[in-house]
């Protein structure tokens, strides 16, 4: 079946035409093979007509990569942050920032034209204001990107405090190995979980000693190593001895940490004093509190996410606000309002960009080209 889509109302906005066929390869190869036998047609390049509708006007650029956010999803809530993202475009706050830093960069430059003797300190609040707003936007849009691509949560915690048994609790099957004798897990073991449409990352790893040699050095070693990368820590305690004043250096390694308190079947009375982390108890080993610790990581990240997660949104938004703290600096160091409009310049390139009204063919293709086929 072919369909005819004209434009300017087709996805691209020019005239289109939809073959439907069967899905089998060889059917599909053979109406390809026709049709580039006609010498009319060739090869769709990655995100060719995504590109066409963004470079016709159908959509913004940032729609256009909210198409590609669609297809890669993995959870209700990563397809969801990419269908806001393709109906609402970027918002209108960093349009709002876009504008206030052009209307820095004219008045300074108007100024040259005047020969108006300008202080930066005029500025300096100003800019402060706008830094504060981009480096606010800027925290939200990391997490925002953790939850779309993935929540990484590492499990931690002194040996036999029984974190394998609490990966496997989550995971719902015996996918690590629990056993007496401390030390078992000498390995990273990763598995996905989605939770309550949220995709959790976990990471079991060595119980950490600092007295460890050979394998199990190197196993802790690489929990070290996993803790430093987690959007958030499960540090698994075992009631019975409580939490070691040494274990406190392991809890601020991640970005947020929950203290875990288990085995409350043989100690039903848990004791924390780390009061700033949220702390959840349960037995592992017989699944008691468990939905209380699902519910506490749940919570540990925002319900209504900003729409810029995309990694390119995110580099781009960390150029504009190093662009900005060079500004406040250049002000403390007392030089001349001229030395600003540099700086202001790229943080401006930069927003612009970001909204896709300032870009280099060679970005465009490069933006593109990770695209699927026949996007």
């Amino acid at each position: 079946m072919v369909v005819f889509h004209p434009g300017p109302y087709s996805y691209t906005g020019e005239d289109l035409a939809e073959i439907s066929c069967h899905g089998n390869p060889m059917l599909v190869s053979a109406v390809i093979d026709v049709i580039n036998s006609t010498k009319l047609a060739r090869q769709a390049q990655r995100g060719e007509f995504t590109k066409r509708a963004y470079l016709e006007g159908k959509l913004s650029l940032a729609q256009a990569e909210a198409v590609d956010a669609v297809i890669r999803a993995k959870t209700p809530t990563g397809l969801e942050m990419a269908r806001s993202l393709l109906k609402d475009d970027i918002p209108q706050q960093l349009t709002s920032i876009c504008q206030d830093v052009q209307k820095i960069i004219t008045e300074i430059e108007a100024s040259f034209l005047t020969d108006e003797d300008l202080s930066p300190q005029l500025f300096q609040t100003v800019i402060s204001a706008v830094l504060e707003q981009v480096s606010a936007y800027l925290d939200h849009a990391r997490e925002a990107s953790s939850v779309y691509d993935g929540i990484n949560v590492t499990i931690a915690g002194l040996p036999n405090a029984g974190k394998s048994s609490l990966f496997n609790a989550i995971v719902g099957y015996p996918r690590a190995i629990v056993h007496a004798e401390a030390g078992t897990t000498r390995d990273v073991i990763r598995e996905h979980v989605n939770i309550d449409g949220l995709n959790f990352i976990f990471h079991d790893t060595a119980g950490i000693k600092t007295t460890s040699i050979g394998p199990e050095k190197i196993g802790v070693e690489k929990t070290i190593e996993s803790l430093g990368r987690s959007d958030l820590v499960l540090y698994v305690v075992d009631t019975c001895l409580g939490l070691q004043t040494e274990e406190i250096q392991w809890l601020r390694y991640g970005k947020k940490t929950i203290i875990v308190m288990n085995k409350i079947d043989l100690c039903p009375t848990p004791a924390c004093d780390a009061q700033e982390f949220t702390t959840v108890s349960l037995s592992a080993k017989f699944h008691q509190g468990l939905e209380k610790l699902l519910e506490a990581m749940h919570n540990e990240f925002p319900k209504d996410l900003p729409h810029i997660f995309l990694q390119r949104h995110i580099n781009l938004l960390e150029m504009v606000q190093a662009s900005l703290e060079t500004c406040l600096e250049t002000i403390v160091n007392g030089l001349t309002p001229d030395v600003l409009t540099i700086d202001l310049d790229h943080a401006l390139k930069a927003l612009q960009a970001l909204s896709g009204t300032q870009l280099s063919g060679d970005i465009l293709d490069s933006i593109f080209s990770n695209f699927c086929i026949g996007k």
